[in-house]
């Protein structure tokens, strides 16, 4: 980040290699567009770019850009619901039917349920299980107490859990009926 700070571009094309797809993801799940999120995620490294000289090392370097990351989708996710009423969900972000067992979640069903959760929750959930950041670092990403990342962690599990049992039930009736 030192580097970035005194305008090294192979130390910025380093970390655009190394963090834009992640960038990407984390954003794709609060904006629920792929468009946008691609914004979000270039919006964010080039802010990392003018404002490197910022990062005081009291964090990683990572917490910290998906701390602008969060902050830039949220005020994406807001512009496109003042422009269009509520923000039409990507069909490109739901990942095939795959075929599976008894008591297996499938990929979409997990997708769909993630989906309908709050923003605050489902960044929670992302950067926890798809981002192996723990509840300090998240706390310092969304510039939270950590008390509040656990009960949002909690309040999405107990979402999650009642989204998918009711797309079970719902998928069984319909085979049925």
């Amino acid at each position: 980040m030192a580097a970035v700070a005194k305008s090294d571009m192979a130390a910025f094309k380093e970390i655009h290699e190394r963090y834009f797809g992640k960038l990407m993801r984390f954003a794709s799940r609060i904006v629920s567009n792929a468009d946008t999120a691609e914004e979000v995620a270039n919006d964010t490294l080039m802010t990392v770019w003018r404002t490197a000289e910022r990062f005081e090392g009291r964090s990683k370097p990572s917490t910290w850009m998906f701390g602008i990351a969060y902050r830039v989708a949220l005020r994406a996710r807001q512009k496109a619901a003042r422009r269009q009423g509520d923000v039409e969900l990507d069909e490109e972000l739901i990942g095939s039917e795959e075929s599976g067992a008894d008591g297996v979640i499938l990929k979409t069903d997990l997708t769909n349920a993630l989906k309908r959760l709050t923003p605050d929750m489902r960044a929670v959930v992302e950067l926890t299980y798809f981002n192996g950041y723990i509840y300090t670092e998240i706390a310092e990403i969304l510039e939270c107490p950590v008390g509040t990342v656990k009960t949002r962690m909690m309040a999405a599990r107990r979402r999650l859990r009642e989204f998918l049992a009711e797309d079970k039930i719902l998928g069984k009736e319909q085979a049925h009926g």
